[in-house]
């Protein structure tokens, strides 16, 4: 009975995580990738790193813009300029219930056209709303393959019942065992990580396969759930006349004598301008998992400094512990990197039990027929490990090469059509050079970012700062370190497919010979 569960458990392992393994890795490397969206996205317009941002002057400018252009607003909400993210993001509601946003330079409040335009935002919400469909039916579908990525963790955990002694077991070079040992010490080495990304992922997005309780709750308004879990609601008052607020010079003072000098992310006013304006300040730093992040809330227009408004329900703390934990916004650079190598981690493991599977069919294969589902799994295993890889780099190389040549082309087309060609022509090439072929193409992308980057930024006269600005230079290093890790495997990858294609000729030869005994 135990050798029985632990085969179906092995059968289940290996053909769901084939149906889905595809998916699984674009989720991780997206996923991934977003440890550093700011980063990102900074990389993809580094004329904003030469910004100079001054929180004082930051909080200033854009209040001063909403009481030029929304000072009769139901709402202000303002996303502070720091050194991440140096810009001021603001959004605001009217009367009326309209929202609008913004996004400004900190400085002088001059509107800048970029919310639409960034490398990190594409990656990160492709990782969870993939792109273009809509929204909530993607989240359903990621939500399917996160729990299929939890069925396989177990099943695989089950199924290789000497796990950890297998972790200290690499045979390289070795064919199918250097796969098997490798898929093996992949999942070893951060498996809590993978589990408790993935749970903590379909946790997140409980509402899309659970929503009968929202539903009754809050049946006229289904998104009042994720207002209350966040704030504690406040009884309106009806009587609210208008008044004049305090200046942003004083607030700012009021806050800091509550909470010092620290850097300021988020500031909320409602009904701003009236007797009844309350303002929230919002610290930046935040080394807590349910981001429970300083505070000071206080009547814009008396200076009374009121209770927060933040929740701290135990289902609250609850509910913002599992989001901080799958962000991670809490890490600090050495965890950050940690987290983001843990997720590179699970790509390989996913990669190599894709092509474990691929290869323990060909070797099963007593006769060298053709078999057109073995075919496709080794395109499509191409495609989406090496294919997707080769589309992030034409991705980023767009945001070089418009600005350079005067184009237009539209960088989530790029990524997209790069990724279908990559399918499309790897029907055309053999299996013996298919890998080899696009490592290199994978290579040369590579290299190619890095010299445009250079070649952009001499241009735009950012080369000075460029070499001093490790936010800008740390994405060029990651590009370079994976780009030597092709050159590696492209080196090293004929050795393990001649070792598997004597091991498949020997196979094939026994099978003859034990025929012919027969006969």
């Amino acid at each position: 009975m135990k050798n029985s569960a632990r085969q179906s458990m092995a059968w289940l392992h290996s053909w769901v995580g084939l149906l889905l393994g595809w998916f699984l890795f674009s989720i991780f490397l997206t996923g991934s990738l977003t440890y550093y969206r700011h980063e990102i996205n900074l990389w993809s317009q580094p004329e904003l790193a030469n910004i100079q941002v001054k929180q004082e002057t930051a909080i200033n400018s854009a209040l001063n813009y909403f009481e030029k252009h929304a000072s009769n607003a139901k709402s202000w909400y303002l996303q502070v300029a720091n050194e991440n993210s140096p810009v001021n993001k603001i959004y605001w509601q009217t009367k009326e219930g309209e929202f609008n946003s913004k996004v400004l330079e900190p400085n002088t409040a001059k509107e800048l056209e970029i919310s639409n335009n960034q490398a990190g935002e594409f990656l990160y919400l492709f990782h969870f709303q993939l792109y273009g469909m809509p929204i909530l039916t993607a989240r359903f579908i990621v939500s399917i393959a996160a729990f299929i990525m939890l069925i396989c963790l177990i099943s695989g955990i089950i199924t290789h019942k000497k796990i950890f002694t297998d972790f200290f077991t690499l045979r390289t070079f070795k064919g199918q065992r250097s796969y098997l040992d490798f898929h093996n010490v992949s999942g070893v080495i951060a498996l809590p990580f993978f589990l408790t990304i993935t749970f903590t992922g379909l946790a997140i997005l409980f509402y899309l396969y659970f929503p009968m309780g929202i539903q009754k709750t809050y049946p006229s308004n289904n998104f009042q759930f994720f207002e209350e879990i966040r704030n504690v609601q406040t009884i309106e008052t009806t009587n609210i006349q208008n008044a004049k607020m305090m200046n942003s010079v004083q607030m700012q003072k009021l806050v800091q004598s509550h909470m010092g000098n620290i850097p300021i992310n988020i500031i909320t006013i409602k009904n701003p301008n009236t007797s009844q304006a309350i303002a929230a300040f919002n610290a930046l730093e935040d080394h807590t998992i349910t981001q429970n992040v300083a505070q000071t809330t206080f009547n814009a227009t008396t200076s009374e400094i009121l209770p927060s408004t933040k929740n701290q329900s135990a289902v609250a703390k609850l509910s913002a512990g599992v989001y901080g934990i799958h962000m991670m916004t809490f890490a600090q650079p050495f965890l950050r990197i940690a987290l983001f190598f843990s997720g590179i981690l699970g790509c390989a493991m996913i990669a190599s039990g894709l092509l474990l599977w691929s290869l323990k069919r060909q070797l099963q294969k007593s006769k060298k027929q053709f078999h057109f589902g073995h075919y496709l799994v080794d395109r499509l295993n191409m495609t989406a490990l090496l294919g997707l890889s080769i589309s992030i780099l034409s991705f980023l190389s767009a945001y070089r090469i418009n600005p350079m040549w005067n184009l237009n082309i539209s960088e989530s087309f790029l990524f997209f059509s790069t990724w279908c060609l990559c399918l499309f022509i790897s029907f055309f090439i053999p299996k013996q050079l298919l890998w080899k072929s696009f490592l290199k193409v994978f290579i040369t992308f590579g290299f190619s970012l890095i010299i445009l980057d250079l070649v952009y930024l001499y241009h735009y006269l950012i080369i000075t700062p460029y070499f001093n600005d490790w936010k800008i230079l740390r994405l060029d290093l990651f590009v370079l370190i994976f780009t030597f890790l092709a050159i590696f495997l492209h080196q090293k990858l004929e050795p393990i497919q001649t070792k598997a294609h004597e091991k498949l000729k020997n196979k094939i030869s026994k099978s003859k010979i034990d025929i012919g005994y027969s006969e």
